[in-house]
């Protein structure tokens, strides 16, 4: 009888203890836990790209509850970070067949979201009784709403355009090749996919460029730019809209071989590199030479003091730094110059770098390079000269700010709506929290069971 009441007591302590694990095995209260919930359905969930200054975001649902909040979640996906945001809707309480719709400002003095960007969102619907149920995540390319889009893609590389389909078979020719050309010459290779957007005429694209000013803006026509990462714009097909293309492709491999957490590569060596991937370079030759004439030359230490700001001082920078970077491989060759990359990535300043790997400062590069152009040598004051910031047509990475225009519209007529079944995962922030304390309840009594259970089982022994 006496080994009976043990076994007993021992099974009661191991079915208690296994409880406990179990319920403290569960996940946090803060993770979304699949469930079968029929009061929230999702009818439809969509992004729709208006133009390059908004998209409108728009989720129909029928709920049985009423909606307290409904929470836009998104995030912009890049190669190297990932930035995103929220937007919250206030529901009002409505209950039934609903439309809401939230838009989200791209390009404005506090946020730029590039058109081509790829986004992930998903919502999360909160119920008067504090039932959350979060959609699966959707994936999203934004393009302008203004025109109608093809696309083309290799390995390597996507393009988007509109129209003659020759520009996209003239963007991605002369992309593929860049990344080839440009690659080899700096001995790294590009990690991802590629991505171009291309408009026919730069009016229609002045609307997705991110505004530099509106001095520089109005004097300089930009044909292309790199606004992120992984993706470039051309904004301009009617001329050799394909040098532009290499151009700026350019730009990402130059950004790969060059740019690490400290290191930057300054702003001639990164536009000489993307002339060089050119085919022609005519007006940029023209300026160079005026500006060799002149004497107006700009010292490559100081580079970035003096912005240039009209037609005729950016064609002469890009001139004179594609100059200097033909210069460089003349005369110390391609290893060298992919070495002089891979130091200033490692966290060198441009002038360390040049002594490190071509045994001269910047001066005395500059120097050698004005004697190349039939100039005489300056004698430089020995002083510490910070490098400034690069001035180049490379917008600057996403930035995310809070705020948003918000509407929402009730509908009662289903019959005419779009229906889609997206895949759900439902949350109840009460039911996680009681499985939280519960199981703290039930791992504190079974330890007190524990003790006593054994106690009575070390007496019933003696006994």
């Amino acid at each position: 009888m006496v080994n009976l009441q043990i076994n007993r007591a021992i099974f009661s302590v191991l079915l208690l203890s296994i409880l406990s694990i179990y319920l403290l095995s569960e996940k946090p209260a803060n993770v979304a836990y699949a469930q079968a919930n029929d009061d929230i359905k999702i009818i439809e969930s969509k992004a729709t790209g208006i133009d390059p200054k908004k998209i409108v975001f728009q989720i129909t649902l029928d709920s049985q509850s009423s909606i307290k909040e409904i929470e836009l979640n998104y995030i912009l996906e890049s190669p190297e970070t990932n930035v995103g945001g929220t937007q919250n809707i206030d529901a009002q309480g409505k209950s039934g067949y609903q439309l809401f719709i939230t838009e989200l400002s791209t390009n404005d003095s506090s946020r730029y979201i590039p058109i081509g960007v790829t986004l992930t969102y998903s919502w999360t619907i909160e119920s008067d009784t504090g039932t959350l149920f979060t959609t699966e995540k959707q994936t999203y390319v934004f393009l302008d709403g203004r025109f109608d889009w093809k696309k083309k893609e290799s390995n390597t590389v996507e393009v988007f355009y509109y129209g003659d389909d020759q520009r996209g078979v003239t963007g991605i020719g002369a992309a593929k090749d860049t990344l080839e050309r440009i690659a080899g010459l700096l001995q790294v290779e590009v990690p991802y996919k590629v991505k171009i957007v291309i408009w026919d005429t730069e009016k229609n694209g002045e609307a997705a460029q991110r505004s530099r000013g509106s001095t520089f803006d109005a004097a300089v026509s930009t044909l292309g730019t790199r606004v992120a990462t992984d993706l470039v714009h051309i904004y301009e097909t009617r001329g050799s809209y394909a040098d532009t293309t290499r151009h700026e492709i350019a730009h990402i491999v130059t950004h790969v071989a060059g740019d690490g957490s400290i290191g930057k590569i300054p702003a001639w060596l990164d536009e000489g590199t993307a002339v060089y991937a050119q085919k022609t370079t005519t007006g940029r030759e023209f300026a160079l030479k005026q500006a060799v004439r002149q004497n107006t030359l700009f010292r490559p230490k100081t580079e970035g003091v003096g912005a240039p700001n009209t037609s005729k001082t950016v064609d002469a920078f890009y001139g004179q730094s594609h100059a200097m970077v033909t210069f460089i491989i003349s005369t110390w060759g391609e290893q060298k110059f992919s070495e002089l990359f891979s130091v200033i990535k490692a966290g060198s300043t441009p002038d360390g770098a040049f002594q490190a790997v071509y045994g001269v400062d910047l001066d005395d590069f500059y120097n050698q390079y004005r004697n190349h152009e039939g100039l005489e040598p300056i004698e430089f004051q020995n002083t510490e000269l910070q490098t400034a910031p690069k001035a180049s047509a490379t917008q600057p990475p996403y930035t995310i700010a809070t705020g948003t225009k918000i509407t929402s519209d009730s509908k009662t007529n289903k019959q005419n709506s779009s229906i889609s079944s997206p895949s759900t995962s439902i949350d109840s922030k009460d039911s996680a929290n009681r499985k939280g304390r519960s199981a703290l309840t039930v791992g504190l009594i079974t330890i007190l069971l524990a003790v006593i259970l054994g106690f009575a089982s070390f007496r019933l022994v003696k006994q």
